[in-house]
């Protein structure tokens, strides 16, 4: 479950620009901020929800926390993803002889049945 739960943090808008600018250098939030035309509240806030998930690590250089992404996490993300994807075949195709699985597929010829016949399934 956490795969889906990380997809989700990441396909904010906001914090996928933020991680595509951390992939690029490392940067304070006061940068990010400025980068993003956002408040640094605001910075801070998405950089809290990446850290808890391990996706962004903070590194003290001076008074500033400088971040950088966990690559090894992302990595390692996309290494679960590939895996999960991996499980079902490439290439499932619909075919005209209705050997549809689906419980609602009566309705679905019922409903579709002019655009079917379109389409050369009707036949």
């Amino acid at each position: 479950m956490e795969v889906v739960e990380i997809i989700h943090i990441i396909t904010d808008a906001r914090r996928f620009h933020l991680i595509q600018l951390l992939l690029e250098h490392h940067y304070c939030v006061k940068a990010l901020a400025k980068k993003l035309g956002i408040s640094e509240p605001a910075v801070s806030q998405h950089l809290r929800i990446l850290k808890q998930y391990q996706l962004v690590e903070g590194v003290k250089i001076g008074y500033q926390t400088h971040y950088q992404i966990n690559r090894e996490k992302i990595y390692s993300l996309l290494n679960e993803l590939s895996k999960q994807i991996a499980q079902y075949p490439l290439d499932t195709p619909i075919t005209k002889d209705w050997d549809c699985s689906c419980e609602y597929i009566s309705d679905c010829i019922k409903r579709d049945s002019k655009l079917l016949e379109e389409q050369g399934y009707g036949e």
